[in-house]
């Protein structure tokens, strides 16, 4: 299948705004234990409030800070005094280190915040909705391996069960003794990982005689991590194959595919040499592709 020609077809089949692949929708599955998480943490901090300046409570009062480090664990990540401690440029785990640093930003707090023992569940599941982007990581490999097994491609853990397979799929992973980097080079004749610290790809697919090693990309606003991605897209089609039966393919999805090739009559930019370098290396290596969520259904259609 011509690069180019795939290339454009990504182009006028964009990406859905809304791809449940991405999606957090549902009441976040331990909301109950954040909550009661929260609510523990703003007993002791009342508590403390309330005895602080008590020269008769000296002893109580370590005895609640004693028992306030040890309810910062991972639920108290989106406490009000979870947050408070990060806006101090300090993590849990260094106030945990330090009871002396737990005390000062404990007082910092009782000074310069309202405290009160409500805990209202909605507002700790949208903190969690606000940070669900980071657990997105894998999210664009089940895409891909969903669409490919309904097209009769097989999920496989193995080498052995991979080869034996005329459509399967792969994840790379640097812990398999099969599909880290340094086994797939020894198998493939590759040299995946030895400019990149190691970083390994997404997905090795088979088709038939082909073989394809996929990186996955979502983005859907631009900025400096995107742009290193866009980097990192790239420089995996500009790498010539090994072998004639080998692609190399950039995969990329989310809104910001559209918004990235879109035309512009701007003067010249970053962008737009980018995109002159991906047509240039795809002319340069048609076994490889750059392509998005419609050009990967057409790829293994």
């Amino acid at each position: 299948m011509d690069n180019i020609k795939l290339l454009e077809y990504s182009k006028k089949n964009p990406e859905p705004a809304l791809d449940r692949h991405y999606m957090f929708i549902e009441k976040h599955k331990n909301l109950d234990l954040y909550v009661k998480k929260i609510k523990e943490i703003k007993e002791l901090l009342i508590a403390i409030k309330k005895i602080k300046n008590k020269k008769e409570a000296k002893k109580v009062l370590e005895g609640l800070f004693g028992d306030l480090d040890k309810q910062l664990t991972g639920y108290a990540n989106y406490s009000e005094f979870g947050c408070f401690i990060n806006a101090c440029d300090i993590t849990m785990e260094d106030a945990k280190k330090d009871i002396s640093v737990l005390k000062e930003v404990t007082f910092l707090y009782l000074d310069n915040r309202e405290l009160n023992d409500i805990v209202p569940t909605e507002w700790i599941q949208a903190l969690l909705d606000n940070n669900s982007s980071r657990q997105k990581g894998a999210n664009g490999e089940n895409k891909l391996i969903d669409i490919l097994k309904k097209k009769g491609f097989k999920l496989t853990k193995s080498l052995e069960e991979f080869q034996k397979s005329r459509k399967a799929v792969a994840r790379f992973s640097s812990g398999s003794k099969d599909f880290s980097n340094q086994a797939v080079n020894i198998k493939f004749g590759t040299n995946f990982g030895k400019k990149t610290q190691g970083k390994a790809l997404d997905l090795i697919i088979k088709n038939g005689e082909d073989i394809y090693f996929l990186e996955a990309k979502h983005m859907n606003t631009g900025g400096g991590g995107q742009n290193q991605g866009i980097l990192e897209l790239i420089e995996l089609i500009r790498m010539k194959p090994q072998k004639s039966n080998y692609h190399f393919v950039s995969f990329l999805d989310g809104i910001f595919f559209d918004k990235y090739f879109k035309e512009t009559k701007k003067k010249k930019n970053k962008t737009q040499k980018q995109i002159k370098d991906i047509a240039k290396y795809l002319k340069k290596n048609k076994n490889n592709y750059f392509i998005n969520t419609a050009g990967f259904e057409e790829l293994f259609g």
